[in-house]
């Protein structure tokens, strides 16, 4: 659970907290990764930033929406299973009441495609705020050249060749796992 001693919060700080990150989350897991690390990093203290960059890392492999699995991870690190049941409903309520309701708005009044025609601006901002919070989380956990050189050959092959997240995700992370494991008999062999 957590390392950090003695800077636990209480289920209704967790709630409350992770209730305010859903209502500020817009753009992505990026964005939830950014307010988390701010919140629980460096504002609160109750995760290192190694638990973090790990949070990021193993949400990112599994299916399902990043973000919540990043929520339940931090929450269990907090406060063990609870914590994850408390962070994760708190965090998915704001989105979920309000895509029932711009749901129920548009379907009733819309007709649909006759909004669709001016919902570009809104995909073009957002997608300016994934891209931006893009760079921003790996400003902060990609910090070797290969690791930028990795960043980047990732990229081109999903923009240019198509390849699937989780062929990346799986081959990139096989490799992370294989290096990890040399450096750390190399490692054994000195010492």
């Amino acid at each position: 659970m957590n390392i950090l001693h003695n800077k636990q919060l209480r289920y209704t700080a967790i709630a409350i907290l992770f209730g305010k990150l859903g209502t500020q989350s817009f753009g992505g897991w990026s964005t939830t990764a950014l307010l988390m690390e701010k919140e629980l990093v460096v504002k609160r203290q109750v995760l290192t930033a190694a638990q973090m960059h790990h949070a990021i890392a193993y949400a990112q492999t599994l299916p399902g929406a990043t973000q919540v699995a990043l929520t339940a991870n931090a929450g269990y690190q907090m406060r063990g299973w609870r914590g994850a049941v408390v962070a994760t409903g708190s965090y998915v309520f704001p989105a979920v009441t309000l895509v029932v309701l711009f749901a129920a708005l548009y379907f009733r009044y819309a007709n649909g495609a006759a909004v669709a025609h001016y919902t570009g601006g809104l995909t073009a901002a957002l997608s300016g705020i994934i891209l931006a919070n893009a760079v921003r989380l790996g400003r902060r956990h990609v910090t070797r050249p290969l690791l930028w050189l990795a960043c980047a050959g990732a990229a081109a092959a999903v923009l240019w060749l198509e390849v699937r997240s989780i062929v990346l995700i799986a081959v990139f992370g096989s490799a992370g796992l294989l290096a990890a494991v040399v450096l750390h008999r190399k490692k054994a062999r000195r010492g």
